[in-house]
Order: C-alpha cells, then structure tokens, then sequence
C-alpha cells in the first residue's frame, strides 16, 4: 500500500510537470513578472523595465492558451497587436502618452511552446513614475485583455538598471530564482564593467502566516550570512550552493538585487522532505508538529494523505494532484525572496485557488473571490513592501473575521471535496 501510494505521489507530481508550461514568479526585481492569474486569463503575462538614460526597455513575455494546439510564431505575429498608454497612476484618467504596436517575426522571439517575448521602448516622462497599460488585441479569439507596468522614471535601485541574463542574447530571464546547473550573468544595457558585492543567506524562511494571525512566523531581524565574495558584471557565473544571494554595488548599500537558487526541479517539488513542508496550510497543530519532527519524511507524506482520504486510494490520487499543482503555480508566479508557496500571495493562491478579480494600484493588490459554497464575497488585501532583496513583494492584511471563511475551505482539502 505505502510502495504504492508513493507512486501516486511520482505521476502525480510528472503529470502536473507536463501538462502546465513553465511560467515566471511574481518577483526578482524592477518591474519584473506580474502576471495574469485570474481564472479566465488567456495569456499570461510577464514583464520588467530596464533603464536607457532617456527611456526605459520593456521586456514582455507571453504565454498563450489555445484549445486547438501549440500557437506557432507566425500565428502570434498575425494574430496579436498591442497599444500601450501611459498614465501618472492607475485611478489617472488623463493618457500621457500612447502608442501602437505591431509585432514581427523579426522583432519577437520564440521562448517556448507557445511562450512569446518581445522588447520595446518607453520614453521618459518628467514625473517620478507613472503605469503602462499594455492593450492586447487577439484576433484569432476576438479578444482584448490588459497588462499594466508600473515605470520607475527616476532609478533608484539595482534592480531598476540591472537583470539576470543568460550566456548569450540580450533578453533578460523574467524570474528570481534558478537552478546550481544555470549559467548565469548581471548586465545592464548600458555594457558597462562593476565589481558586485554577492551575500549568500542560507537562511530557511517559514511559511506565511495564517490569515487570522500578526504576520510573519518568527522572522529574524537580522539575516544570518553564510559566504561574501565578489563578481564582476558581463562576467558569466554559476552559483552552485542553494539560498538566497543579495547582489549590491557596494557593501553600504541596504537594498540590492536578490536571487534565490533551488534544486533542478523547481518550481516543482518532488523530494518526501519538501512536499510534506507546504501542507502546514491544510493541517492540524499535532499534524505539523509530527511534519516538522519527521525523521522518515517519505512514510510521514504517505500516512498524512491516507489518513486524510480514509485509504480511499482514487481520492488521495485526486487530492494531491489538485494539492500539488497549485504549489507548483504558486511557485512559478510568486517566487521573490523565497519559494512562493511560502509567501503571503501564494498561501492564499495554494488554498483558494486564483482569484476570480484582481484589483491594482501602485500600494496594494486585491484579491477577490466569489460564487464559492462558503461565502458570497472575501477580498484578501496585499500591500507592496519592498524589501532589500526584491521590489515586488506584498503582505496580506490579516482579520480574524477570515476564521469562518478559512477553515471550512481547509476542511474541504481535508475530506478530497477541492479536486482542481
């Protein structure tokens, strides 16, 4: 029984690794990766701005959603057309600038099965910063979606001038962490040479917080440093150690460019000892003590799920597929400073699923979800905090009155009712 629940655990998690397409986190510096994750979402979106002096780059990746198969090259070119316009904020009605794009099959790369990445640029305004709308027509679906940007006029971080590239080709990586096998490089599009000063933290971040609670579980005030040595831009490098590493110009610099190195398998987690870590949102407190004291972290994962679904082997299939895969997405697009199961977005994303509504402004982001059994309406309000390590990062605003709406949800990932 146990040999082969675990084999439930391995196509499981194979299944959802193949039939999702890798997608970037919600984080890793500027602008980056701010993506549609609404239910209904037919692209999703990824993006990051770097600064020219007197205009900034907007890098933009696509993936598109078709029912009828892999949208090819010559398909997007002919299919999508894009407008931006620029706006001082996102209540502004009032277009400061607009213009009209037209992608070719010269100016766009081909990044994956249907995966499209493009580059274009925005002239500076005289205001500290601003949003950028981008309006995507599809023709072939007749349908219009919006991404919005915010722009930084006036750089003030790393993270606004510098981007992670590969070995090769000009157009940055649109996520924060990677792999000990990647080979990796900090440029900015300016070609200059500098010595960076790299910290590694080795430092293992707890998960979110309920969303009844204070905040933070136990966060240390100061972060515990591992190793500090130097690297020089444009000069290609692999960090083969896995943690946190704070690139900074400088050592009086505070804030500084983070990036998070995982196993080869990320965003997916695959070893007993990671995947028993993200059920802290589903289980009781005798239930996390006994995860969190495991020394046989393989039969500890086959018990918790048996147990939940009463030996009903069909439900426990069911239940850690739909479990598993949105760890896997809350990875792919919350990732910042650490794994994005653990962040405040991906606890919610995890237990709720995507949000039928996202709400944004330059402070906060709104979640709302509706038409649920359990409640008619719940918004989960995420307030923008940048940190040292990376711009995008949200807390939750937590109130005890989530008690009634939260639980009866666990429960339903306790009893196999959650099956997507």
């Amino acid at each position: 029984m146990k040999q082969y629940i675990w084999c439930l655990f391995l196509l499981s998690l194979l299944w959802q690794g193949c039939s999702r397409s890798t997608t970037g986190p919600q984080g890793g510096g500027g602008q980056a990766d701010e993506p549609a994750y609404n239910k209904e979402a037919a692209l999703t979106f990824r993006s990051r701005t770097l600064d020219r002096d007197t205009s900034l780059r907007v890098y933009m990746e696509l993936d598109v959603k078709r029912d009828g198969g892999t949208v090819t090259l010559e398909k997007f070119v002919n299919d999508f057309s894009f407008i931006y316009y620029i706006q001082a904020d996102y209540n502004s009605k009032e277009v400061l600038y607009r213009r009209g794009l037209k992608p070719t099959t010269e100016a766009v790369r081909q990044t994956g099965p249907g995966t499209f990445g493009f580059t274009f640029d925005v002239p500076k305004l005289n205001i500290p910063s601003a949003v950028l709308f981008l309006e995507v027509a599809d023709a072939s679906a007749g349908q219009k979606l919006l991404h919005d940007i915010l722009l930084e006029f006036k750089p003030t971080r790393m993270s606004d001038s510098y981007a992670v590239f590969g070995p090769k080709g000009s157009f940055p990586h649109l996520r924060s962490y990677f792999s000990p096998d990647d080979t990796l490089r900090i440029a900015n599009l300016k070609g200059s040479a500098q010595e960076m000063v790299v910290t590694r933290y080795a430092y293992d971040f707890e998960p979110a917080a309920s969303p009844m609670g204070a905040g933070n579980r136990n966060a240390p005030k100061v972060l515990p440093i591992d190793t500090t040595f130097t690297l020089r831009t444009n000069q290609l490098f692999q960090l083969v150690d896995p943690g946190l590493y704070l690139f900074r110009e400088d050592t009086t610099q505070l804030q500084g460019m983070g990036v998070l190195i995982t196993d080869d398998r990320y965003p997916r987690l695959m070893q007993p000892q990671n995947l028993l870590k993200p059920l802290i949102y589903i289980s009781t407190r005798n239930e996390i003590k006994e995860i969190s004291n495991s020394n046989a972290p393989k039969k500890t994962l086959d018990n918790y799920w048996l147990r939940l679904a009463s030996n009903n082997e069909g439900k426990a299939r069911r239940t850690i597929r739909a479990y598993y895969r949105r760890v896997n997405s809350a990875n792919q697009l919350f990732t910042t400073y650490k794994e994005g199961w653990k962040t405040d977005m991906g606890m919610i994303y995890v237990v709720l699923g995507p949000p039928d509504q996202v709400a944004r402004t330059k402070e906060k982001e709104v979640w709302t979800y509706t038409q649920n059994p359990n409640f008619s309406e719940i918004n989960f309000t995420f307030i923008r905090k940048p940190n040292q390590f990376v711009e995008e990062h949200y807390e939750l605003v937590r109130y005890p009155e989530y008690e009634p709406i939260w639980y009866p949800i666990v429960e339903e990932w306790r009893s196999g009712v959650v099956d997507r």
